[in-house]
């Protein structure tokens, strides 16, 4: 009796058993044919053909403007201001009289000084008549000749003092803003104009680390203006000889016309300098690149069926980014196609349809 109960059981859990187990199976086939009636995902993405680019490391440094030529003037000797010809902000020619001095008492001294020599020259030739006809010695020539030496060496003196207090430009060039006046009183040595030479050219002071390969005379570096995106081309001129002794950087001066890009003096620009060799390295846009805590990696879209593509992961190794452009050192060659705008939604072997505006190249 009790082996009639077990059997029954047994029984009624194999058919239960069985029964959920055909369901389950049911189920499973149901999602089958509903999967393979659906269509695969797929994205629309844009694409880029990779490109190789010729690429040259370079390094952005500040650099600064210096003037072809400056000069301030000083006076040696003090006195007040007679004559005045230099407007602040204006352009002075070479040998114009910028500032005189009151020379009255030198040009009193002058005309003493001349009266005097033109008597000390008649005294020497009469001399020089009597020594002739053995009236006087030789002596007195020598010191009549002498003495005419000394009346021309005081005529220059007082000629120097007379140019020390009149200051003449020494190039062309434009006046910095001064508060000069006619009247005005200069002591001893003081600074009486800055004058900035005008020229058709600027320099471009600049330095770089010594780590750096260094730049020759006749090489070329870009400058661009503070906030501003357009770089203009400079060639350097000049390279110091020795670095810096406190930072070990090298020095060199860029010139650029001033056509090109007109400056002035002390104006702060940054100047784009190679700092390696010219290489071809394949280049992608940034939007290609994906970036995550394993790497960099674009996906590469390799062709399937009916027009459409397949995603392929791949991951890359990347170099310096110029503009939207990102350098590649290994993982993509040029010809390969990569997803740029979309990729985000990509996954590996996800089925893949080109955009129309695509810059497929």
């Amino acid at each position: 009796m009790n082996i009639t109960k077990w059997l029954l059981v047994i029984v009624i859990l194999a058919g239960t058993i069985f029964g959920l187990y055909s369901y389950k199976g049911s189920l499973q086939q149901a999602a089958a044919n509903q999967a393979a009636s659906m269509p695969e995902p797929a994205a629309v993405v844009t694409a880029y053909e990779v490109e190789n680019f010729n690429y040259q490391k370079q390094i952005r440094v500040s650099g600064e403007v210096q003037a072809f030529k400056y000069l301030m003037l000083t006076n040696e000797l003090a006195g007040e201001i007679t004559r005045l010809n230099a407007p602040s902000g204006q352009i002075v020619k070479k040998g114009q009289i910028l500032v005189e001095l009151d020379h009255r008492n030198e040009d009193a001294k002058l005309l003493s000084a001349k009266a005097t020599l033109l008597l000390r020259q008649q005294t020497l030739t009469r001399n020089i008549k009597l020594q002739k006809s053995r009236g006087i010695s030789e002596d007195k020539v020598d010191e009549a000749r002498a003495a005419v030496k000394i009346a021309q060496a005081e005529i220059s003196m007082i000629e120097t003092a007379i140019d020390k207090k009149t200051l003449i430009a020494p190039f062309n060039a434009t006046v910095g803003i001064h508060t000069l006046e006619v009247g005005q009183y200069i002591d001893v040595n003081s600074s009486v104009l800055e004058l900035v030479g005008i020229s058709d050219f600027s320099w471009i002071d600049f330095k770089l680390p010594q780590t750096f390969q260094e730049l020759s005379v006749g090489s070329s570096v870009d400058i661009k203006l503070v906030n501003q995106m357009d770089t203009f081309k400079a060639t350097i001129i000049a390279v110091d000889p020795q670095l810096s002794q406190s930072s070990r950087h090298l020095k060199y001066r860029a010139q650029i016309s001033a056509s090109v890009l007109d400056l002035k003096p002390n104006t702060l620009v940054t100047v784009i300098a190679p700092i390696d060799k010219e290489k071809t390295l394949a280049s992608v846009p940034n939007l290609a690149i994906k970036r995550d805590a394993l790497g960099s990696y674009v996906f590469v879209l390799e062709a399937a069926e009916e027009g459409s593509y397949r995603a392929k992961q791949v991951p890359v190794i990347l170099d310096e980014q110029q503009g939207d452009r990102v350098m590649i050192l290994s993982g993509v060659e040029a010809g390969q196609l990569i997803a740029s705008k979309g990729s985000f939604k990509l996954f590996p072997g996800m089925k893949v349809y080109i955009s129309d505006a695509s810059a497929k190249e």
